[in-house]
C-alpha cells in the first residue's frame, strides 16, 4: 500500500521517519496566521507572496523558501500516486489554520479515485513524541469526512476574506466537525489590537514578562510560552513580534542583543517609558506607532483596522 504523510513540520516528520509507520513523509509548514493570506491569487502568486513575507526582504532567503513551498505543494499534488494521504496536525492555531488550507485544497479535488484521505488530529503535541508513540496514533487515524471538508472550505474562505466579519460569523457557527477550530480562531482574534491600549495579546504578554524582570530573549520566550495553552508559536515568529515592539516612532521595547545562528539572540530587553504608558493604557500603541499588519486576508492600516474588545472585533480608527 502506497501511503504519503503530510505533517505539520519537520519535527513530526522526523519522528515519523524514525518510527515503524509505513509510507513516505513530507512536511508542509507555513505560519499562515502570520502575514498575508489574501484570496484571489493564483497558486504561483500565493507562493511568491508567502515566500517574500517569510524572508522579510531577503531575496536569497525568499528564493530558498519558494523552492521549499513548491516541494510541499508537489507533495500534496502527488496524491494520485498513493493509496492514502494522511494529514498530521495538532490543536493549536498554527496547525488549525494549515488544516483549513489543506481541507480547502481537498475540496477542489472533484474525483478522488481510490485514494483515501485521513487525519490524525488530537490535543497532543506531535513534534516531541518519541518514535514508538506514532504507530498507535497512525492506527487510530480517521478518514476525512465530507463535513470536515465543508467546514475547512468555508473556514479558509473566511480566513482569507478582507473583512474579519466573515471569520467572526464563521467561528460563531457550527464548527463541531473540527473540534479544536473555534478555540484556535478565538486566539487569532485576540491578536488584533486591543480596544484598551492597541496591544495584541501576544504583545501585551511580552511587555508584561519583560516588565516583570525577565530580560534575556531565551527566558522571555520560555515565560511567554507558559502563558499559552495550547502553544502555537515558534521562536522565530515570536521574535518578529518582539522586534516590532522595538521599532516605530515610539518603541515600546529597547533591545541590546547580538544575533546567533538558528537561535534567538543573546543580550537584554527592557521596557521603555512609552511601553509602560501603553501597558497602563495612558497611551495607545496604534496611535503612537501606526499599524501595517496582515491578519489572514485582513490588512490592518491606520485608516482601516479593527480592535478586539475581549468579546468581538469592533471597527476602529487610529
Amino acid at each position: 500500500m502506497r501511503i504519503i504523510h503530510i505533517t505539520n513540520g519537520d519535527s513530526t516528520r522526523v519522528g515519523l521517519e524514525r518510527s515503524s509507520v509505513p509510507g513516505t513523509f513530507h512536511s508542509w509548514h507555513d505560519v499562515l496566521h502570520s502575514g498575508p493570506t489574501p484570496a484571489g491569487l493564483s497558486r504561483a502568486e500565493w507562493r511568491r507572496l508567502r515566500a517574500a513575507h517569510i524572508a522579510a526582504g531577503d531575496p536569497d532567503g525568499a528564493a530558498s523558501i519558494l523552492k521549499d513551498y513548491e516541494r510541499g505543494d508537489a507533495a500534496l499534488e502527488s496524491w494520485r500516486d498513493h493509496d492514502e494521504m494522511v494529514f498530521w496536525f495538532e490543536h493549536d492555531l498554527y496547525d488549525q489554520v494549515i488544516l483549513l488550507h489543506h481541507l480547502d485544497w481537498l475540496s477542489r479535488i472533484e474525483i478522488r479515485g481510490s485514494t483515501t484521505f485521513s487525519l490524525v488530529c488530537g490535543d497532543r503535541y506531535l513534534g516531541p513524541l518519541p518514535p514508538e508513540q506514532f504507530p498507535p496514533l497512525f492506527d487510530r487515524r480517521q478518514p476525512i469526512a465530507d463535513a470536515q471538508i465543508d467546514v475547512g472550505k468555508r473556514g479558509w474562505a473566511a480566513f482569507c476574506a478582507p473583512d474579519p466579519a466573515a471569520l467572526e460569523s464563521f467561528a460563531a457557527g457550527d464548527t463541531a466537525a473540527l473540534p479544536f477550530l473555534a478555540g484556535a480562531l478565538r486566539r487569532h482574534f485576540e491578536d488584533y489590537p486591543s480596544s484598551i491600549n492597541g496591544l495584541s495579546r501576544s504583545e501585551a504578554q511580552i511587555l508584561s514578562v519583560v516588565d516583570g524582570g525577565v530580560s534575556s530573549p531565551d527566558a522571555l520566550f520560555a515565560a511567554w510560552t507558559r502563558m499559552e495553552d495550547p502553544i502555537f508559536m515558534g521562536d522565530s515568529t515570536f521574535w518578529a513580534i518582539v522586534e516590532g515592539l522595538a521599532t516605530g516612532r515610539q518603541p515600546l521595547l529597547r533591545l541590546d542583543v547580538q544575533p546567533r545562528a538558528d537561535r534567538l539572540p543573546t543580550g537584554s530587553i527592557a521596557v521603555t517609558d512609552a511601553g509602560r504608558d501603553v501597558m497602563s493604557a495612558r497611551a495607545d500603541h496604534v496611535a503612537l506607532n501606526g499599524i501595517d499588519r496582515w491578519m489572514g486576508g485582513v490588512h490592518l492600516t491606520p485608516s482601516r483596522f479593527w480592535r478586539w474588545n475581549g468579546a468581538r472585533l469592533v471597527t476602529a480608527h487610529a
